[in-house]
């Protein structure tokens, strides 16, 4: 009424005032793009990014999945990882194994039954999986790029032959997407940075920035995507982010993915040309150039130093137990110094001190 004071609520987000299980029953998967990969002794596939949620589950033998934020994971027999940014990355056996693009999910199909595709040469299959590409539906107000890049699905939730049985017969692809939907929901709730984000619970959108640009420092960042990822605007994020950490977004977006190239450069397994894209350089040229002023050295020498100091620190234990064998072998014995008196037969070998001085 007119003259008299109205008391309003605090104003809070929808999220807030909801339990966990409520916001988690509002996430939905869907779709039937399902398929089997059977994988050579040394091979590999390649997915291209899509507005959907990944999922891999390996039936047997074992995988690396490098996705092209950085995030990475070995997969065995029983696990399952899915890829939440829909970011392109690879499937292979072994390091440096080619990976031949993945068609089949590169957009949504209708299977009743998942297909096989095979890579790699013919002949024995080294690793078997089972993939899909769904869509996804989020609860609430939560962003898809507020969440990590890749999550692993809850050990022991399964038996190791559940999806691979799920996987088998007419109707198979509707019931293996209701079974991906608990992983993720599972892999949500037992994620405690996960748990954060979907319950709204009080954070520091800078530190989840900050976060945000380490789990996937490859992502097309911006200062305006990093903003709408922590629930911000473009202008009071880029000031309050600039006062907390001392550089502006950009810098340390521009940092955290020399890091990454220079850790994957380090460990020299990878080509540069795959290194500058998992860097989030689509030009090796322009990646080479923003290397070298960042370090003051090329990626090649950078690499080539990582090896040669790693062939010295081989080589060093090597060489001393070398040397010290030698030395064992070579070291004459001792002669043995007696003292005898006058009338004793000296035996052969021995020296002879005579008792008192000795100039």
């Amino acid at each position: 009424m007119p003259g008299q004071s109205e008391t309003r609520a605090p104003m809070v987000s929808s999220n807030a005032r909801r339990g966990l299980s409520e916001l988690l029953a509002e996430l939905r998967l869907s779709g039937r793009t399902w398929c089997y990969g059977d994988f050579g002794g040394n091979a590999g596939c390649a997915v291209a990014s899509g507005d959907a949620v990944f999922v891999h589950a390996v039936i047997h033998g074992t995988l690396r999945l490098a996705c092209a934020g950085g995030a990475m994971a070995q997969l065995g027999p029983g696990d399952v990882a899915l890829v939440l940014s829909g970011e392109a990355h690879a499937l292979r056996t072994a390091p440096g194994a080619a990976a031949q693009p993945h068609d089949l999910l590169r957009r949504d199909s209708e299977n009743d039954v998942p297909p096989t595709l095979s890579f790699g040469e013919p002949g024995r299959v080294g690793a078997r999986v089972l993939s899909a590409r769904l869509r996804a539906t989020w609860p609430g107000d939560v962003a898809r790029s507020s969440l990590p890049a890749l999550l692993r699905g809850p050990c022991g939730l399964l038996q190791g032959e559940a999806l691979a049985g799920a996987g088998m017969g007419a109707g198979s692809t509707a019931l293996l997407t209701r079974i991906a939907e608990m992983l993720l929901v599972a892999a949500l709730r037992a994620d405690p940075a996960c748990r954060r984000i979907l319950s709204c619970e009080k954070r520091d959108p800078v530190e989840e920035a900050m976060q945000l640009i380490a789990a996937s420092p490859a992502h097309p960042w911006t200062v305006e995507s990093l903003a709408r990822a922590v629930g911000m605007g473009r202008s009071n994020f880029a000031a309050h982010f600039s006062t907390g950490v001392g550089k502006a977004p950009m810098e340390v977006v521009a940092q955290a993915r020399m890091e990454h190239a220079a850790l994957l450069l380090r460990q020299g397994r990878m080509k540069i040309a795959e290194i500058s894209e998992l860097a989030g350089y689509g030009s090796e040229a322009a990646f080479s150039r923003r290397f070298s002023r960042h370090f003051g050295v090329t990626p090649s020498q950078m690499r080539e130093d990582a090896r040669a100091a790693r062939a010295e620190a081989a080589a060093v234990p090597a060489f001393r137990a070398m040397l010290a064998g030698a030395r064992g072998r070579a070291a004459p014995r001792e002669p043995v110094a007696e003292s005898v008196t006058a009338g004793e037969h000296l035996p052969p070998g021995h020296v002879f001190i005579a008792p008192g001085r000795r100039d």
